[in-house]
């Protein structure tokens, strides 16, 4: 019991000396078991040092927890005093920055544009990080206490240095989910009256005479649309789709759980989880599938979502079936949507994303019937990086108030 308090205590003076938060891999390091999740970098020392009062496989004595009130409170006070220096890697629009000034005069802004390499000078004094490349070793900075990335997706960070440092990532899942599902309802559209048929007649100066037939397209009222994955751009479109008249279905990982937390535009989406007339879990995806004149795929590339649309859940999807995926291309089995959509099996797709982006000249969807394919622009507005730079206004107002971060990414999971 002393040797484990004894280590505690070294760990944490540690940490106050360096003006850091807790290392949880060093605390599990240090044999101290399983340490509470609520213990996370993004608390601030001084609620660290409360919350660790009590663990459980050990309890500190008294005289130990009126040291570490009182430690705690000289380095709350030492803090207090100190500027926040935020690293800017990632757009920031002039009004936005303007903005996160104006939340503190503590707040010290350092920047290096996108693509450049950080200074190790400037990783040694930053406490937080916005960037949309997270290309720096953590070890450099050692008073980091998170980064914020520019992005939804997370897949492209799972093999740099900070997904394994502990330092908390947060996204701006949310951010987009506007733009994104405009694009998607707009991808549905011009697949499902004929629009794109039209663009090619337009392109030959040729006016339809004997070709009306080509153009007879589908009503979307009374259709029912599946989601694949139910995060916040889907709820978007849900909520969309429902004032169409049509009728939602929705799959995803755990559909228990049909509340959604995190960053929303206010009066966007569905965070109560109260639209879908039935839910399915990933071992349910076929049968929904079967359900569904139109599939909507929005899913993030992770371990489990890889190829997870493929021959089988494609052949469940019924002949008047569109599809549309505007999440990760890897969940699906291109050859084979090419293949379905050659035999006629299918209505018609629409894709965003793609398993390797440029698509390759050699892909079979380029001379697919009835696809429609866009160079992965489904955020690209002129509004992105305003979005994006709100969820990193917030959460620098959160780490101010000593506050939870919002859109903090599972590193295991990777969304």
């Amino acid at each position: 019991m002393r040797k484990k308090t004894a280590a505690l205590r070294d760990v944490g003076q540690n940490c106050w000396d360096q003006e850091a938060d807790l290392p949880i891999p060093l605390l599990a390091k240090e044999g101290l078991g399983e340490v509470p999740t609520f213990l996370s970098r993004t608390q601030s020392g001084a609620r660290n040092a409360f919350n660790l009062l009590f663990h459980n496989r050990f309890l500190i004595s008294l005289h130990e927890i009126m040291k570490l009130k009182f430690r705690a409170a000289k380095k709350a006070k030492k803090r207090s005093l100190s500027k926040m220096v935020v690293l800017i890697n990632a757009p920031v629009p002039d009004s936005q920055e303007k903005r996160i000034r104006g939340l503190s005069s503590k707040i010290e802004l350092i920047h290096v544009p996108p693509g450049s390499p950080i200074p190790k000078e400037v990783l040694k004094k930053v406490e937080a990080i916005y960037t949309g490349e997270a290309d720096f070793n953590p070890t450099d900075a050692p008073h980091l206490r998170w980064v914020q990335v520019n992005t939804a997706a997370v897949n492209h960070y799972a093999h740099r240095p900070v997904r394994s440092s502990g330092i908390p990532i947060a996204n701006v899942r949310g951010v987009y989910t506007i733009p994104v599902a405009e694009c998607a309802i707009a991808m549905l559209l011009a697949m499902t009256r004929r629009i794109t048929l039209a663009c090619r007649f337009q392109a030959q100066q040729s006016w339809p005479v004997e070709d009306y037939e080509l153009f007879k397209g589908d009503d979307l009222h009374g259709k029912t649309m599946g989601m694949v994955g139910y995060g916040s751009i889907n709820r978007e479109i849900a909520r969309m789709v429902k004032a169409m008249g049509m009728r939602v279905l929705a799959c995803k990982r755990d559909p228990k759980i049909r509340r959604e937390d995190g960053f929303r535009v206010p009066g966007t989406g569905d965070p109560a989880g109260k639209i879908p007339e039935a839910w399915f879990g990933i071992e349910r995806l076929t049968d929904m599938l079967r359900q569904t004149d139109i599939a909507m795929i929005t899913l993030p590339l992770t371990n489990k979502t890889r190829g997870l649309i493929g021959r089988r859940e494609l052949e469940a999807l019924p002949l008047h079936a569109y599809l549309v995926n505007i999440g990760r291309g890897f969940i699906l089995d291109e050859a084979v949507l090419a293949k379905r959509l050659k035999e006629g099996k299918l209505a018609g797709a629409a894709m965003d994303v793609f398993g390797n982006e440029p698509l390759e000249p050699e892909s079979p969807l380029w001379k697919a019937p009835n696809m429609l394919i866009m160079p992965h622009i489904g955020s690209w507005t002129k509004t992105q990086a305003l979005r994006a730079s709100e969820v990193l206004i917030e959460n620098i107002s959160r780490d101010l108030k000593g506050k939870q971060l919002i859109n903090l990414v599972d590193v295991k999971r990777m969304y």
